[in-house]
């Protein structure tokens, strides 16, 4: 895998990924291009945008992870706000290579810590505690729906 800075002609690839990924098992969600597109432009358009993408042998895109810089007292928090790796290629390092390739990027940038959210019952989560990420005991993640979802 080739990992490389995450730029804006890589949106619509990581996308197509990540609505494919994400309307699959565990997470069953109903993603369409057009709505993932609008999301990872969202996140890259805001500010402290920063973003990984890995490249097959053959260019072909393998997975991405994109997310935000904080200020944060006298420092820095990036949010992770997304990662996804393509399904035949999960298992196998990716994950692992793009988080390693972010957390160099981010020593250079003052960032005291990496936050993000997750199912507590996927693979994604024993994922990232493979990775070192442990749940806070002094958080936690409040949602409240709008529309009676």
């Amino acid at each position: 895998m080739q990992p490389r800075r995450l730029e804006r002609c890589n949106l619509q690839a990581c996308a197509a990924l990540f609505a494919q990924v994400f309307s699959s098992v565990p997470w069953n969600e109903p993603w369409h291009a057009d709505g993932a597109l609008a999301r990872l432009e969202h996140f890259f358009e805001s500010p402290g945008a920063v973003g990984v993408v890995g490249l097959g042998e053959g260019g072909e895109l393998e997975g991405f992870l994109l997310g935000n810089l904080e200020p944060y007292l006298d420092g820095k928090l990036f949010y992770l706000r997304e990662m996804c790796v393509a399904t035949h290629r999960q298992g196998q390092g990716i994950g692992s290579q793009l988080y390693e390739v972010l957390e160099e990027e981010l020593a250079t940038s003052d960032v005291r810590a990496v936050y993000l959210a997750t199912g507590r019952d996927i693979p994604a989560a024993r994922f990232y505690q493979q990775l070192g990420f442990r749940c806070s005991e002094g958080m936690a993640f409040y949602a409240k729906g709008l529309r009676g979802d």
